[in-house]
């Protein structure tokens, strides 16, 4: 029986961990007093497990390096994940009308928690908690073990990495392996907050703060890719925020450091400017603002008629100009990203470890024989809506195989 050490007991560890342990001796380490920290916090604390498209759709839902994944999406699926769940009588729910994103039927991600830390201790995985990992013990380009910070040597077969990225770092995950596995060699690609609130230049969007807006259209250009995402947002006192705004984020990051970029914003995607047109012309006899009342929310209407002078302008006196100038702001706004907020608001981090130097059938170094990777603290990061949890499953159950 091999001995498996696993650094860090997010969902990529805790997979890992119980993946490992179905024959092998396995020790947990966790710097803090819990297991699964983060992803407490998923889904806004209701926990969006993963999700229930097509395995073959998680694809393109990988912002960096999908073609990495396809060995550990393929030897466990969001399916196989659910069945885990069924297996364990946890009911979930997918919410079809939200992306087919997949929760706990009771909004709380707890319940998964207990899942996974009962299921732990079932399969007498060893949890050393409040213990970080300050080195590694490497010879002959070969993993032996770690070194603790209270300078225990734990040695093992096998270790595996799943101490994710920087994001959020009062979860655990302030970025200090990265330096220890660079002392070893690997490359550690820069790292980026993804899935991140952005701050807008115009002024006007701190008036909008509060205003929730519904499927909207998001495009704008990347190195002359288009890049197009819709959904949610809600304005802030600093930009904008919600589920379209941080996919939007992951797409534009690495660009942000050559300056800014301006996007556009369709706030009604089923209706032409045309119909706008009629609608805004609709009662010759009322305001403007009466004639779109109810197209939007009210508070956005008001700031957007208010922008432009015509809060109290009658339908039969908008001229032409100020007309295409509305419907502008309406199907086609145009803000300027100057930055997003850093790193430790970010819900991913993107960057990492290099996928290059990984072996993608079996997440081992290819550069330190019997280490393993799985997780955030790889260069792998997808779009919001439970991708980057079937990331850290699957890539935490092929890590903890057999090898």
């Amino acid at each position: 029986m091999a001995k498996v050490i696993i650094v860090g007991a997010g969902p990529a560890g805790i997979m890992a961990a119980l993946t490992a342990a179905k024959s092998n001796e396995v020790v947990l380490i966790e710097r803090n007093n819990e297991v699964g920290k983060k992803l407490r916090l998923t889904g806004g604390g209701r926990c969006n497990i993963t999700n229930y498209r097509e395995i073959e759709e998680f694809f393109n839902k990988v912002v960096n390096n999908n073609k990495f994944l396809y060995s550990a999406f393929y030897t466990f699926t969001n399916q196989d994940l659910l069945n885990y769940l069924d297996e364990n009588n946890l009911e979930y729910k997918i919410e079809y009308d939200n992306d087919f994103k997949v929760y706990t039927k009771s909004d709380k991600s707890d319940d998964v928690i207990e899942v996974f830390r009962n299921n732990l201790i079932n399969s007498n995985v060893k949890i050393l908690y409040g213990t970080k990992v300050e080195d590694l013990i490497i010879d002959d380009n070969t993993i032996k073990g770690v070194v603790t910070d209270s300078g225990d040597k734990i040695l093992g077969d096998k270790v595996i990495i799943t101490t994710g990225g920087k994001s959020i770092p009062a979860t655990g995950s302030d970025g200090s392996m990265y330096s220890v596995l660079s002392k070893y060699g690997h490359t550690i690609k820069p790292l980026y907050p993804a899935l991140i609130p952005l701050v807008i230049k115009e002024g006007f969007v701190k008036n909008l703060q509060g205003v929730a807006m519904k499927d909207v259209v998001i495009q704008t250009k990347v190195k002359k890719k288009r890049v197009q995402l819709n959904g949610d947002m809600i304005f802030t006192h600093f930009g904008i925020s919600g589920p379209a705004v941080l996919k939007v984020s992951s797409y534009i990051n690495k660009a942000l450091e050559d300056g800014e970029i301006e996007i556009t914003l369709d706030f009604l995607k089923d209706k032409s400017k045309e119909e706008l047109s009629k609608i805004i012309r609709e009662n010759t006899s009322k305001t403007v603002l009466n004639n779109i009342k109810g197209l939007l929310p009210g508070n956005f209407l008001k700031e957007i008629v208010s922008l432009l002078n015509l809060t109290e302008t009658k339908a039969s006196d908008l001229k032409k100009e100020d007309e295409n100038k509305l419907i502008s702001y309406i199907k086609e706004m145009k803000l300027t990203v100057l930055e997003t907020l850093s790193i430790k608001a970010a819900m991913v981090t993107s960057g990492g470890v290099s996928v290059k130097e990984i072996n993608a059938s079996t997440m081992e170094s290819k550069l330190i024989k019997n280490l393993f990777f799985a997780g955030e603290v790889m260069d792998v990061d997808a779009e919001t809506g439970g991708y980057n949890l079937q990331i850290a499953f699957s890539t935490g159950y092929l890590a903890g195989s057999d090898f």
